[in-house]
């Protein structure tokens, strides 16, 4: 990559162009380890920076072959994506992870995980969007369970759970990893399996041997989806579609309390409470505020429409989620108060959003062909700038950010590295 003396050198012989690409002359290190950041699943990454004025691609990679979303992990100098494959794929019937260099997205290492008869599960669905690295391990859901691998492919052990992600749009299954314990929810698999139906459950697994210390099955008659927990001072919050919240002890999982509502969506911790998205039958969509000791509902807010704040980000004191898949809403995080909203006709797709100081990423649809992450700013709502990518495939993963890089996987199987361009010369950025 040419270094900006040798830029400047080409500028001097006359070879100026005003063409997008970006350099830098430090290398960039990652550090985002899950799809909502932390064991909240906040997105409140304010001690990271993204790319604010101006995102450009900086590097696009295909990986193999599928039609699912996997949001990326950003390691030191590695980008890791999971694949699998479903009714839309026509791959190879296997999961694994795609390790990319963070600065030039290469392929830099390719792992299987688990290989699937194709009737695995009645849509062929064999992969959750699920990789989380902890400890200086990768953790990784799919249609037979859950499997920790080494970052370079060895795998550690493998937890069995009958059943296939779903055909939904609930296919996220990432895990908390903590105080030794792996916090592994099920995510669907009781829906479109041919084999034994297994119970939803959560699983609380020891990181070192692979053994269960304990399971929690929600005791419910409906698909009761488990979504990803978040975690806070020894305690597992869980929300399970149209059943409610548990809070469970974390070494125990002892129930602690239990609050029946609506639940459409993963539960964030933050400040003492936990945040929930729910949706009534009636298609009356909300987002709801409970104590984190007692499960008591503090506030709700409701909207117009469906799928509401399927994905909750918390921070800078507020919470913020979409409404209808077409507004960005903030609102006070202490009393429900809405605190600005921006309207995007063409859609809001369902991402956690990621937050810094700065600016919040959030991935939107502009118009039928122009995808790509637009940056707000956090306490006005204002549209700050917008990145798109090449096809408009729609960015359903969850962007994590590093080091001025926001990196997001689009549905068109392809992983998408944004940063900052002011000005280029000679095709580089120089700002």
């Amino acid at each position: 990559m040419p270094s900006r003396r040798d830029v400047l050198a080409a500028v001097g012989a006359g070879s100026v162009g005003l063409l997008a690409g970006c350099t830098g002359d430090d290398p960039v290190r990652g550090d985002w380890h899950r799809a909502g950041y932390d064991d909240g699943n906040t997105g409140d990454a304010r001690r990271h920076r993204g790319p604010k004025s101006n995102p450009v691609v900086k590097w696009s990679a295909r990986i193999p072959e599928t039609y699912n979303v996997s949001s990326p992990i950003l390691v030191d100098d590695s980008v890791y994506v999971g694949y699998g494959n479903d009714e839309f794929s026509s791959g190879a019937d296997t999961v694994g992870v795609r390790v990319l260099d963070i600065e030039t997205g290469k392929p830099k290492d390719d792992f299987e995980v688990a290989t699937s008869p194709r009737d695995a599960t009645e849509n062929g669905a064999t992969y959750f969007d699920s990789v989380v690295h902890a400890n200086g391990n990768l953790f990784v859901q799919c249609f037979d369970g859950l499997h920790s691998l080494t970052t370079d492919g060895k795998k550690r052990w493998h937890v069995p759970m009958h059943g296939g992600p779903t055909n939904g749009g609930l296919r996220t299954a990432h895990s908390v990893v903590t105080d030794g314990l792996v916090y592994a929810p099920t995510a669907g698999i009781t829906a479109d399996t041919d084999g034994p139906k297994a119970k939803e459950a959560l699983y609380a697994i020891d990181d070192s041997s692979g053994q269960v210390v304990w399971k929690h099955v929600p005791r419910t008659d409906e698909q009761g989806w488990t979504f990803p927990p978040a975690y806070a001072r020894g305690v597992v919050y869980l929300s399970v579609l149209d059943y409610g919240v548990v809070a469970l002890n974390g070494k125990s999982g002892h129930v602690l309390w239990k609050k029946e509502l609506a639940a459409n969506g993963p539960p964030v911790f933050a400040d003492g409470r936990v945040f929930v998205s729910g949706e009534l039958p009636s298609g009356e969509a909300f987002v709801v505020a409970l104590d984190a000791g007692t499960g008591d509902e503090q506030w709700r807010v409701s909207g117009r429409g469906t799928r509401l704040g399927r994905r909750l980000g918390v921070a800078h004191g507020s919470v913020y989620f979409t409404e209808n898949l077409r507004n960005f809403v903030a609102v006070d995080a202490a009393t429900g108060d809405e605190l600005w909203r921006h309207n995007y006709p063409s859609g809001i797709e369902r991402s956690t959003p990621a937050i810094t100081d700065e600016g919040m990423y959030v991935a939107v649809v502009k118009n039928r062909s122009d995808d790509g992450i637009a940056v707000l700013d956090p306490k006005t709502g204002e549209e700050v700038s917008f990145g798109a990518i090449e096809n408009g495939n729609g960015l359903e993963s969850s962007i994590a950010l590093s080091d001025g890089l926001a990196v997001v996987t689009a549905n068109s199987d392809t992983v998408y590295a944004f940063e900052s361009c002011g000005f280029s010369l000679a095709g580089h950025c120089l700002s």
